[in-house]
């Protein structure tokens, strides 16, 4: 009887066998990586022919003076989540620099995003990446360390930016006026930020204090500078990008 269950099973498993390896096999997608169920968090390198929709939605939304709505966002959840590393790195401080032109936090949201998806090292290079980590940090890092006055001010600014981030602009702005007089009555250190487009009274400035009070770069609050085309930036940014994985291609 057990002879005969055995025989039984191993006919069944020879069945499965023969039929799986009669199934033809499937062309592997490589750029999903060997688990495709991660594959969504692995960008290609690209430049894929997606980027160009992605861009030409991006332009839109600014000619149309739309580029920090809710809406917009949206759209820029699924660019980013398609988009290739070059169009990742191009999009990330632009759209940071513009999160902090326009005081939307969930610019610079997206913008962290993006730098995150990109692993590709000369478009990390090319697309000024470190800088926007050190800004994504500055604004949301925990406190550490001892807490004296200067420590307290700079973390108040985080805190304005997390109410400003949860669509609590009064209490935001409350906040960030608490922490630039402790800074500038305690703590000397901390002078007041660079020059910079932003309109001192915007919900943009507070962002422009938060990063620059906790050592984010300069260029991640547009200091020294006038209010570029946040498309344009991208679209020179990729044009980098294109010409940084090239040199790579061919110096091996």
């Amino acid at each position: 009887m057990q002879k005969n269950i055995l025989i039984l099973s191993l006919a069944a498993l020879l069945a499965c066998a023969h039929e799986e390896a009669a199934q033809p096999v499937a062309e592997r997608d490589w750029e999903k990586g060997l688990d495709a169920a991660r594959g969504p968090q692995i960008a290609p390198v690209g430049p894929i022919d997606t980027d160009q929709s992605g861009y030409n939605y991006i332009r839109r939304r600014e000619q149309e003076h739309d580029l920090g709505s809710r809406m917009t966002a949206a759209g820029l959840d699924e660019i980013i989540g398609a988009s290739s590393q070059v169009l990742a790195s191009a999009m990330a401080l632009p759209l940071f620099r513009a999160g902090v032109y326009f005081g939307q936090p969930r610019l610079i949201e997206r913008a962290c995003t993006a730098a995150r998806r990109v692993t590709h090292s000369a478009l990390r290079a090319s697309g000024n990446l470190d800088a926007v980590f050190q800004g994504c940090a500055a604004l949301t890092a925990a406190r550490q360390g001892s807490v004296d006055s200067c420590v307290e001010g700079k973390q108040k600014l985080r805190e304005a930016y997390a109410l400003l981030a949860a669509d609590k602009p009064q209490d935001a702005g409350h906040t960030a006026a608490d922490a630039v007089r402790l800074l500038r009555d305690r703590c000397p250190k901390v002078t007041a930020p660079l020059r910079t487009p932003v309109d001192p009274g915007s919900r943009g400035f507070l962002i422009v204090w938060a990063l620059h009070a906790n050592d984010a770069p300069p260029v991640t609050f547009l200091a020294g500078e006038s209010a570029p085309g946040f498309a344009d930036a991208i679209n020179d940014a990729f044009l980098r990008g294109v010409q940084a994985i090239r040199t790579v291609a061919h110096n091996p």
